[in-house]
């Protein structure tokens, strides 16, 4: 029984030291965020071309608002000026849904959800001491209903009206696409 116990010890701090390792790693790669493209432009003729990462829903007051960081380079003609992050950058959102028809030759039909169109509103930002104008960015995201994110599309759609509920159901929706989908990337 002795003899059992000392080949059990070194198994489990190798196990131990594992899953430390594991944690360590996913810990200084950090989560993975949703991802809008967006483009703003300054004063003198300057440009931004960069990324909205989305942290988080609030309401304020009767709205909705993302919360987040904005990250790209500004530029004047062809000559990069530098790279720019921001943090805890607030966006106006609206949030707004439309109908789609899904016909499907091949097995049952399953039932669509309406397109859920989240608008970030214009914003001004401060990036290297140039207050940056950035666009708006949208994006949209339509499911299946009897699918977990056809089903939180389907319930943010319904409930529109209701500023609080959409406001958690939309951070249910992030962590959806950041957790189970390992986050959305602006097209290359």
């Amino acid at each position: 029984m002795k003899t059992d116990f000392w080949k059990i010890v070194p198994l489990g701090m190798v196990l131990f030291l594992a899953g430390e390792m594991v944690a360590a790693a996913q810990s200084t790669t950090g989560p993975k965020a949703v991802r809008v493209p967006v483009s703003g432009t300054f004063a003198g003729g300057g440009q931004f071309s960069g990324i909205v990462t989305i942290n988080r829903f609030e309401q304020q007051e009767n709205e909705i608002v993302a919360v987040g960081f904005v990250s790209g380079i500004l530029s004047r003609g062809s000559r990069a000026l530098g790279t720019a992050l921001a943090g805890e950058v607030t966006w106006p959102v609206t949030v707004k849904s439309s109908a789609t028809q899904k016909t499907s030759s091949v097995g049952p039909a399953q039932t669509s959800c309406p397109v859920l169109s989240i608008a970030l509103g214009p914003v001004d930002v401060n990036l290297l001491g140039f207050q940056v104008s950035l666009g708006a960015a949208t994006l949209d995201i339509g499911g299946e209903s009897g699918t977990p994110l056809g089903d939180l599309v389907c319930s943010i759609s319904s409930l529109l009206g209701n500023v609080a509920a959409v406001v958690n159901l939309l951070n249910s929706l992030l962590s959806l696409l950041t957790g189970l989908l390992g986050g959305i990337l602006p097209a290359a």
